[in-house]
């Protein structure tokens, strides 16, 4: 049986004092002791010679010998409680309140032994007077002794001398600014803080470790003018990205780099853990939440199946999906390195299965859907470089399309209640072989809803944050060898979001959709590419083109200067849901006619014909494609 609730926690279990632990303490702590017995003995003489100044009329030279012997008896017994409070094991050189209490509660048991000590005899060996003077004096010499580790830093706070270091500003006076001033004041060797700077009125001018408020946020260019600081630190746990954006507007002219608090260093002399903000923070929008009732009755207990289980959405997927608690998680992919990485990721979870496997052969995936009979599933695999499949179209067709089919058709043979595909906005108006792709599987998927009577639906998204070969892994990496940075085009725009939001939305419009909904993800305003580039030199403390060169290197085959998630022909609604958008789409043709182009597009994979494969694809989702594939390879030459 587990602890009554309330029951009191077990006391603390004290190490035995074997003769091994008593040498081991002598030598560890011998030296110390010896200096606090000598220290406070030699106190309370003084003491007592400045109380009496020797007269005789007020103490008796006869007693002098004995006030001696209990002075020095004194400091024998500041060393038993010093044992006593454990002064001698604390770490002195990040002492706190609690450690200064033990050497209070150490001093007052002394200074209270001599008072009974003179209580119990005639004569008083040690005046009163004397003991009250000694024990205070006692107190401020245990202090100094055991603050050793501290001194250098007392002795430059004391007469205003600070040593050489990058001077930080930090943006927030709360208790994580307090942390982090505290873990620069004993361990940094690199860093000094000038100020901080906080909105709440109350800490205007407060101090904290000895560093002062300086204002508010909004005036952190003067601030920065007049510290003349390097650097800006954000000390708030989960900074706002609105809050990151507007610290980053007020530092654009001054030559700053802006980083925010990660954690703490653990041993003296580390340098304070701070970490360059991503670009993700800076675009980052409310979380999603998933603990709504109608996201858990549609997830909850359910055996959901998700493809592409190793790629970024896919593993995001599977993160967020075991919070709903389903009765079985099942990860399917090809990737066998990346499914052990992500079953490691999900922490042992019992729901989280692995199946190693391929979409693109047909009686494996039926089998396999006999097998593990999912209710749900999230159809993600994909290839999805463009550059990529605009030089080789033929595995992109038959991931993304025929692949797409044996899901489809596997999972209605099964009964799912409910498919998930995961599209992109290069499905609308496509010009390159993804969007081709991913616009077929829309339309295979709204016709199977439609032949089939069930929730099966398409959610349409942007660029995802952090996903492999997106923009920012690839500028972040050209930024570290120093540049250039290339960008496709000066006035090339993306929808961009985080990999967190858009899983999150993924799952809440997988939970709302009904019967051939096309659902398509609120990714805010197109974002620049030369502006995304700017800002993450920016966030590295750096200039272009002074430090890093951005070079423009034109628009790949395939690539579009801008994207859009709904087309002309397309009508966008709103939903329950404030960030998730329902569009209209008539233009979906017959599952007949899509099912005699897949077995066209089959044969003409299968005969590695990519110039008829992609006639086939583009007639049946109505793009223009005057010998596309041949353009597309005499791009290349």
């Amino acid at each position: 049986m587990g602890e009554p609730i309330g029951a009191r926690p077990p006391r603390h279990k004290q190490r035995p004092w074997t003769l091994a632990r008593v040498a081991g303490g002598i030598k560890r702590y011998g030296a110390l002791a010896l200096l606090d017995w000598l220290a406070v003995g030699t106190t309370y003489i003084v003491a007592v010679a400045v109380r009496t100044g020797g007269r005789p009329e007020v103490f008796d030279p006869q007693l002098a010998p004995f006030a001696i012997m209990a002075a020095f008896g004194a400091g024998a017994l500041q060393v038993l409680a010093n044992i006593l409070f454990d002064v001698y094991w604390r770490d002195w050189s990040a002492a706190a309140i609690e450690d200064m209490v033990a050497v209070i509660k150490a001093t007052t048991l002394v200074v209270v032994a001599l008072f009974a000590f003179n209580l119990a005899l005639d004569a008083h060996v040690i005046p009163t007077g004397a003991i009250l003077a000694g024990g205070s004096l006692s107190l401020v010499v245990e202090a100094t002794l055991h603050l050793r580790p501290r001194w250098p830093r007392i002795a430059r706070a004391a007469i205003g001398r600070v040593r050489p270091a990058e001077s930080l500003i930090v943006v927030g006076a709360g208790r994580l600014g307090r942390l982090f001033a505290a873990d620069v004041a004993d361990g940094a060797r690199d860093y000094r803080i000038a100020c901080f700077v906080d909105d709440d009125p109350r800490k205007d001018g407060s101090y904290l470790r000895g560093v002062r408020v300086a204002g508010r946020i909004a005036e952190l260019p003067q601030l920065i003018h007049l510290y003349g600081s390097s650097n800006v630190v954000i000390a708030i746990g989960t900074p706002p990205a609105g809050l990151v954006r507007r610290v980053m507007d007020l530092c654009e002219t001054s030559n700053v780099r802006i980083r925010r608090v990660s954690g703490f260093s653990l041993l003296r002399g580390d340098t304070p853990p701070l970490e360059t903000i991503g670009i993700e923070e800076l675009l980052a929008r409310e979380p999603v939440n998933l603990a709504g009732r109608a996201t858990r009755e549609h997830y909850g207990d359910k055996c959901i199946l998700i493809t592409g289980a190793a790629g970024s959405i896919g593993s995001e997927l599977a993160r967020q999906l075991v919070r709903l608690a389903p009765a079985r998680l099942l990860l399917l992919d090809t990737n066998e390195s990346g499914l052990h990485a992500v079953s490691e990721s999900l922490q042992g979870s019992a729901a989280a299965e692995i199946t190693l496997g391929d979409i693109r052969d047909r009686s494996w995936v039926h089998h396999t859907f006999q097998q593990l009979r999912p209710d749900v599933v999230f159809h993600a695999a994909a290839y999805k470089h463009v550059p990529i499949l605009q030089r080789t179209p033929l595995p992109g067709i038959s991931t993304n399309v025929l692949g797409t089919a044996n899901v489809l058709e596997a999972g209605a043979a099964q009964g799912i209640t409910r498919f998930v595909f995961v599209s992109t906005d290069k499905a609308v108006e496509p010009t390159s072989v993804l969007g081709y792709t991913k616009r077929f599987g829309e339309l295979l998927t709204i016709a199977y809803a439609s032949s089939h009577r069930k929730d099966y639906a398409v959610v349409r998204f942007g660029n995802v944050l952090g996903s492999v070969g997106s923009a920012v892994p690839i500028f972040t990496r050209q930024i570290d060898r120093g540049g250039p940075v290339t960008v496709t085009h000066p006035e090339a725009t993306r929808y961009f979001m985080t990999i967190e939001e858009a899983v999150g939305l993924l799952i809440e419009a997988g939970a709302l959709a009904t019967i051939g909904d096309v659902l398509v993800l609120d990714m805010g305003q197109p974002v620049s590419i030369v502006d995304l580039a700017q800002r993450m030199i920016r966030l590295r403390g750096l200039r272009t083109p002074a430090d890093i060169e951005i070079k423009y290197v034109g628009l790949r085959p395939g690539e579009k200067l801008h994207e859009r998630l709904v087309s002309p022909e397309e009508r966008a609604v709103g939903t329950s849901h404030p960030r998730i958008m329902r569009v209209e789409d008539g233009q979906v043709p017959p599952i007949e006619v899509l099912k005699d182009a897949l077995r066209g597009i089959e044969d003409r994979v299968s005969q590695q014909d990519t110039e008829g494969a992609l006639d086939l694809l583009t007639a049946v989702i109505g793009v223009a494609h005057p010998n596309e594939a041949s353009a597309l390879m005499n791009a290349y030459e």
